[in-house]
């Protein structure tokens, strides 16, 4: 324990010490669900996201700088570091429940169909057939959904009651079932394998007080405000330009698209080089086969589609970037069950043996078992048939899977480490529409399209990704389990709670075709749930045969992946690593991460080989600084200062975290 630390923040005194972390925690989820309920459902200003959120990294900040002012008051209340990360990891987990991935992209989906069934004819008698209790039928509590009431306190409450009650059974059992599979794979990854975890890196370094190490003492180290610093400046101009237009600044983004317009290189009109200071700074932690890997094989992607148009194979999505992905993606899974084959085995030995369980193993099976079986059982309830609704959930748990072994090994700070859609694409193509109706009726197609958001976006991935990241900072600072587990649970049930309310209550008030200023075009998310409901209805009416051509590039994509595998396996030295194949491919054409990765592993390259790991180390303070002066510069303080100046002038310089 820290000398710092007070008595009372021992784990072992008993579970006193729980109450402030669950209080700071509490308000923290609390206060980011009003922030969007008050700015980000209105304005569209993104302020939930980042990995970490913006919002947790803000809240340790708050807290590390009231310590001080505790102490005077009382030793006791001064927050040991268990206390401080356990309130960041709570705010965490809560800053995603109240982003754009989870209520947000769900609730479209529970009204979607009786909305625009009178608008859309081809949608006509589809929502009869949805069980009465997956949304409101009221057709006055659908239409001021997407319309609004214009008026403080117009949520038809009573209309949600059931469907949130029951669809509250689904979340507690993919949140059950991501813990416990997060429990299962934590030793095997954090102890054996020792993977590195670079997105902790922040919240531990910001809360060690040990006099050891290079992240150690970082106010004393000029090499981190020199990092702040570069922050500071960049942001700086970006925000006077927004403010005075005659400021030159860098901006946040340079398109590539004039510099490309003549055949063969049009397939690099679509590049975007993206100045993510802090994706600079996590890169920096990378491996650097990991971060070559990423722009090497998205130029090979990128010259592969010149060689297309060159030949005149111009078709439409070519070459089939996400599908490459999507391969890429059941290729790692395969090799990360491969590599903990044992580990499981002995952990389901071990379980069943009386006596000889250990750190929860037992409960983690159950848990797992039971939450996946829960999510099965209520895609069933739904109507989806069994062997649809099983293909999606091993489908979902094998991207989990890689989702988090990205997390763990690479630490890469983006959200979009996925190929979306192509969780439920896999399944359709392997029962096209037409069968899954055969199976037993339409109702299970269109069931099955309330869960396709679980596809377009990433919630059970975000889940699982911020629970083995809670698990790693619990094994690192010595955090008992149950008061992680307490934790995580007050802010699942809190952050919903605070997200289903901040959602339906700006919904009622402006309207979903207003929302997060859409200015009428409806909020994307609401227009991902219509698109996913037109695409059925044309799937169901003019039945197409299974897409050949891009399934071969799901199988090139694997055989890619595999290859790059089974060579890092067997020559020492490898430049090429397979989740790095992964992160080039995972956002299509327009990946965000391609200028951030390249600059990170130059920078990271140019030192160790002038400077060696010596040199690395020392500039590890530099990359954190550049880290924190960007999430505070313009994760903290532009958002706040953009609301006193207006939503024209805080456009003017919208950046995004996480990618």
């Amino acid at each position: 324990m820290p000398a710092a630390e007070s008595p009372s923040a021992n784990p072992t005194a008993g579970w006193r010490w729980l109450i402030a972390p669950l209080l700071c925690g509490t308000l923290g989820i609390v206060g980011i669900a009003l922030a969007v309920r008050f700015t980000e459902l209105l304005i569209g200003r993104y302020l939930a996201g980042g990995v970490p959120p913006v919002s947790a990294f803000a809240l340790l900040l708050l807290l590390l700088a009231l310590q001080p002012l505790l102490g005077r008051i009382s030793p006791r209340l001064r927050m040991s570091r268990q206390q401080l990360l356990l309130a960041y990891l709570m705010q965490c987990l809560g800053s995603l429940l109240c982003g754009c991935y989870l209520v947000r992209a769900w609730l479209p989906h529970l009204v979607a169909l009786r909305y625009w069934e009178p608008k859309k004819p081809e949608l006509t008698g589809y929502s009869e057939l949805l069980p009465r209790w997956t949304g409101p039928i009221r057709d006055e509590a659908v239409r001021y959904f997407y319309e609004g009431t214009h008026q403080v306190g117009g949520t038809p409450w009573a209309d949600w009651l059931r469907p949130l009650v029951m669809w509250s059974i689904f979340f507690a059992a993919l949140a059950t079932a991501m813990y416990s599979l997060m429990v299962l794979v934590q030793k095997q990854w954090i102890r054996n394998e020792r993977l590195t975890f670079p997105v902790v890196y922040l919240p531990l370094t910001l809360t060690d007080t040990d006099a050891q190490g290079p992240a150690s003492q970082l106010g004393r180290k000029w090499l981190f405000w020199a990092g702040i610093g570069v922050a500071v400046v960049y942001n700086g101009l970006n925000i006077a330009h927004a403010v005075a237009p005659v400021v030159p600044a860098p901006g946040f983004s340079t398109p590539l698209a004039p510099y490309f317009q003549n055949k063969p290189w049009t397939p690099f009109a679509t590049v975007t080089f993206y100045y993510m200071l802090e994706a600079i700074g996590f890169g920096y932690f990378i491996p650097l086969e990991v971060t070559f890997t990423v722009w090497f094989t998205y130029l090979l992607v990128k010259l592969f589609a010149c060689g297309g148009v060159a030949l005149g194979y111009e078709r439409p999505g070519f070459p089939f970037i996400h599908e490459q992905c999507a391969g890429a993606y059941l290729a790692c899974a395969a090799f990360v069950l491969w590599g903990l084959r044992h580990h499981l085995a002995d952990l389901w030995r071990r379980a069943w043996r009386l006596g000889e369980a250990v750190e929860g193993e037992r409960r983690a099976w159950i848990g797992c078992f039971a939450g996946l079986a829960g999510m099965l059982w209520f895609m069933l309830f739904t109507g989806v048939p069994l062997p649809v609704a099983a293909l999606f959930l091993v489908i979902l748990l094998l991207f989990v899977l890689v989702y988090t072994r990205i997390r763990a090994e690479t630490g890469a700070p983006l959200e979009f480490t996925y190929p979306y859609w192509k969780i439920k694409e896999l399944v359709t193509w392997t029962f096209t529409p037409g069968e899954i109706v055969s199976m037993g009726t339409m109702r299970g197609a269109i069931s099955f399209s309330l869960f396709s958001w679980l596809s377009r976006h990433h919630f059970a991935k975000g889940v699982a990704a911020y629970d083995i990241d809670a698990l790693k900072l619990a094994d690192t600072v010595h955090l008992p389990r149950r008061a992680l587990l307490l934790a995580l649970g007050v802010a699942f049930v809190v952050g919903l709670s605070a997200s289903v309310w901040a959602h339906l209550d700006a919904y009622y008030d402006v309207g979903c075709n207003l929302a997060s200023g859409s200015q009428g075009r409806s909020e994307y998310r609401a227009t991902v749930a219509l698109e996913e409901f037109t695409r059925l209805a044309t799937d169901l009416t003019k039945p197409t045969t299974r897409p050949w051509d891009r399934l071969s590039f799901v199988g090139g994509g694997f055989g890619v992946a595999f290859l790059l595998a089974v060579c890092r396996s067997r020559f020492p030295g490898w430049p090429l690593h397979p989740l790095g194949y992964v992160l080039a491919t995972s956002y299509g054409d327009h990946n965000t991460a391609i200028f951030p990765m390249f600059a990170a592993w130059l920078a990271r390259a140019l030192i160790q080989r002038f400077g060696g790991l010596r040199a690395y180390r020392q500039g590890i303070p530099f990359f954190l600084g550049l880290i924190a002066g960007h999430f505070f510069t313009a994760g903290v303080f532009w958002p706040i200062l953009g609301t006193y100046l207006g939503p024209d002038t805080a456009k003017a310089y919208h950046l995004f975290f996480g990618g």
